[in-house]
């Protein structure tokens, strides 16, 4: 039934119990606008959530790659070493000059007065440097690193396969300090001559301490890239497990141990367990086989003709 009034028409469906209602109404402006709000509203919501839901993935990712890290650095300064050595990082090779050449000035003198001219022998691996004996002029050494220290390249292969055995015996051994400048080894001697004056010595009693346990500018085997010193440099090293297995082992890899408390009259130099020299294999072994450190082993080789 259709009911015209004021120019409006207006719709009705009969309804049974006589009631009538409009058909098709539209949905008012109010309800529109009501609606449209509420979508705009939820809209921020819905995009906080998923910056939410993304932001806890990268935490979780994060988290997962910190642990990871932290489980490489654990093995790394636990000594652990992969199956296949570390290639070594070659630099380039350095000349250097003699004690007496490269020293300071205050350096120079003391270097230049022990200048005996003394004849090295022919094998590398048998140079003697001590107090007496400056380093030989124009050595070279092409640094290789293991960590962040370096030996000279002629000696990493045979270091890193001792270190990598070592881990196998479930021994860490790790190096503190490899090659030294000339530079580098005046620093440490004057660093510990100004530790002993702070203690109350005077500076001739401060260098004759330290002198005891670090050589000169010019007069240290760490300038031939082919002496380490490993793990802890202390006395207490001498109970470890890792000393009593390079006591027993070091030799087969061509190392022995420089400094021992027995030969101290002849080295000049206190028990250093820690410090370790390359001589290579057949020298380590008869070094220790006729019980002798490195000078009277260049002396005995000279006694039986070899140059």
């Amino acid at each position: 039934m259709i009911i015209v009034t004021e120019n409006r028409t207006r719709e009705y469906r009969d309804i049974p119990n006589g009631k009538r209602r409009k058909a098709n109404r539209r949905p008012s402006e109010r309800t529109v606008g009501r609606t449209s709000q509420e979508n705009v509203s939820r809209r921020p919501k819905q995009q906080q959530k998923r910056i939410k839901e993304t932001l806890a993935a990268v935490v979780v990712i994060i988290a997962v790659l910190v642990c990871m890290s932290a489980v490489i650095i654990s093995l790394y300064f636990a000594g652990g070493y992969e199956d296949e050595p570390v290639q070594p990082t070659a630099g380039t090779p350095i000349r250097m000059e003699s004690g007496a050449q490269q020293a300071t000035e205050a350096g120079q003198a003391q270097a230049a007065s022990n200048d005996s001219g003394f004849k090295q022998l022919s094998d590398p691996f048998l140079v003697l440097v001590n107090d007496e004996v400056p380093l030989p002029e124009g050595w070279e050494v092409t640094p290789s690193f293991i960590g962040e220290e370096s030996v000279d390249i002629r000696v990493y292969d045979q270091l890193s396969s001792m270190i990598r055995d070592a881990q196998e015996d479930g021994v860490s051994i790790w190096i503190c300090s490899g090659y030294r400048s000339v530079e580098e080894q005046e620093i440490i001697l004057n660093r510990d001559i100004e530790l002993h004056m702070s203690e109350g010595m005077s500076e001739e009693e401060a260098r004759e301490l330290a002198l005891r346990t670090i050589a000169r500018p010019g007069h240290s085997e760490h300038h031939t890239g082919f002496v380490v010193d490993l793990n802890d440099v202390d006395n207490a090293f001498e109970e470890t497990e890792t000393y009593r297995w390079l006591s027993e082992h070091a030799e087969d890899y061509g190392f022995v141990q420089r400094y021992r408390s027995d030969k101290v009259d002849i080295t000049g130099i206190d028990n250093e367990s820690w410090h370790y020299r390359y001589v290579g294999v057949e020298n380590a072994k008869k070094m220790n086989e006729l019980n002798m450190c490195l000078e009277e082993y260049v002396q005995y080789l000279k006694d039986q003709g070899i140059a």
